[in-house]
């Protein structure tokens, strides 16, 4: 769940973009009304990579609420607003044994359809790896900021994770922000 991810990252500050959650179509669609664009919506279940909708304007945001609550992506119990961060996403991969964990490797994929990244998001055109970004200055921020406050809140809730963890980042002016 996204919004599970957007509470913990609130609880455990966590570096991510502003968020509000709603629950139905109305009050959605009258939040559209203020908001300065562009804004990220975001389908709360799994949508196989494209229930993100990069929306410049209200009636790209109509769009998309009506899209996520009609079902494109199953039943839609909430809906994730997000500040839109400008930046370069980049993605940090880790496994863990529930009490230790060790780096798996970063990527950077290619969501847009078209050249220059514009155009839709496809959830995936292609990958490369390692991202372009990585440094051990940025690993160090990702390990501190996201990586070990996660674990950490997984923790706290019951849970130790045991397995491979996948962070979307995305990385505004040298800084990471789990999205």
């Amino acid at each position: 769940s996204k919004i599970f991810t957007k509470k913990l990252c609130k609880q455990y500050k966590i570096p991510t973009a502003n968020f509000d959650i709603f629950e139905n179509k109305n009050d959605a669609k009258k939040y559209l009304i203020n908001l300065n664009f562009p804004i990220v919506i975001k389908a709360d279940n799994l949508a196989s990579g494209k229930g993100v909708y990069i929306c410049n304007s209200e009636n790209e945001g109509v769009i998309a609420i009506n899209e996520i609550f009609d079902g494109k992506f199953g039943a839609a119990k909430n809906i994730l607003f997000e500040e839109f961060l400008e930046g370069e996403e980049m993605s940090y991969f880790i496994i863990s044994d529930g009490k230790t964990f060790k780096y798996f490797g970063s990527a950077q994929d290619h969501k847009r359809v078209g050249e220059g990244d514009k155009g839709k998001n496809t959830g995936g055109m292609g990958a490369y790896s390692p991202s372009r970004l990585f440094n051990k200055e940025l690993e160090q921020k990702i390990l501190e900021k996201i990586i070990k406050p996660t674990l950490k809140g997984m923790n706290d809730l019951g849970t130790k994770y045991k397995g491979f963890l996948y962070a979307g980042l995305m990385i505004v002016k040298d800084e990471p922000f789990l999205i």
